[in-house]
């Protein structure tokens, strides 16, 4: 079978690494889960055993039937995860794709969860979990973090898929924090690590605050939040 460069697919072959994953989980019988991109359905297999309300999600249509035919009553949806409409789950899993990692993250944002469960590229997850002040740290660290608690927790090896990337891979799990965000700045966090060198009174030439002679990567989460509600006090609520 040829892999798609489109779906960003490589595979993972060690059913070692897919069971640790599904422990890390730490499943409940009636849980709903959903796994993103089950591939040849290493991590569905496993899940399954769980006796937990498992729906897949999976946009190439080979590993859709291919899931289906060894499934009988799977709840398999034939779909990219960017284009499935916001949901509610207990768990959420999956060995995603390189390539869309940043999306699939902003499109997390939108769901309700109590824990997700990934297996992304090593740099991006070093990118997810980056505080202020570090060399990773970036618009994706900055607006993750509002709404997530992410940690890594371990490295896995390229060589454990097939075909075999260029890049080792993490696994990551993620939380959301609940936090009360009064004015949503994902805007200017964009904007603002657009031209991470300069300073916010030189991004934002109307902002006369505290943090006017820091750059964005010295910015905290809270930090944006600030600076929201001072470009925006009408977006702030409880201003």
């Amino acid at each position: 079978m040829k892999f798609s460069r489109k779906y960003g697919q490589v595979f993972l072959k060690n059913l070692n690494i897919a069971k640790i994953e599904v422990n890390l989980l730490n499943l409940s019988p009636g849980e709903r889960v959903l796994e993103i991109g089950p591939g040849h359905g290493i991590l569905t297999s496993i899940i399954m055993e769980k006796n937990v309300n498992l729906t897949v999600v999976e946009p190439d249509h080979r590993f859709y039937n291919e899931i289906i035919l060894r499934f009988p009553g799977l709840n398999a949806i034939k779909n990219s995860f960017l284009d499935l409409n916001p949901g509610a789950y207990d768990k959420i899993i999956g060995n995603i794709p390189y390539n869309i990692s940043s999306q699939i993250i902003f499109k997390l944002y939108d769901f309700d969860f109590k824990l997700a469960l990934l297996m992304v590229q090593r740099e991006f997850a070093e990118r997810l979990v980056a505080s202020p002040g570090n060399k990773n740290y970036s618009r994706l660290s900055a607006s993750s973090k509002l709404r997530f608690d992410i940690k890594k927790v371990m490295d896995v090896s390229r060589k454990n898929f097939y075909p075999v990337p260029e890049v080792d891979s993490s696994i990551i799990i993620i939380k959301k924090n609940n936090k009360k965000i009064p004015c949503n700045p994902d805007d200017i966090i964009k904007m603002a690590f657009s031209m991470k060198r300069k300073k916010i009174s030189s991004i934002f030439k109307n902002y006369d605050g505290p943090l006017k002679y820091k750059r964005p990567g010295d910015l905290s989460p809270e930090d944006f939040i600030d600076l929201c509600c001072y470009l925006f006090p009408e977006r702030c609520q409880g201003s």
